[in-house]
């Protein structure tokens, strides 16, 4: 059975924290791989405040899910 989960604004941060640790990663450990892959040099410290502030882009949210190999669907209500 596959895992669904429901991304709300309000719930983003929490989300990622519980991705992580259920694919065994530290949030340290997901960002290193996302500058690997993705050619970037932001910190930790950039992403976590863009998850606080909930001000991160829905590009980064498909690299976060990428790297952690799951998928955004969306579908109607």
């Amino acid at each position: 059975m596959k895992n669904e989960y429901i991304l709300q604004k309000d719930n983003i941060r929490n989300l990622i924290k519980l991705l992580t640790m259920a694919e065994g990663i530290t949030l340290t450990r997901l960002k290193v791989d996302i500058n690997h892959k993705y050619n970037k040099t932001d910190s930790l410290e950039n992403l976590t405040n863009k998850l606080r502030n909930k001000t991160i882009k829905v590009t980064e949210l498909l690299e976060i899910f990428d790297i952690l190999d799951y998928e955004l669907l969306i579908r109607k209500k």
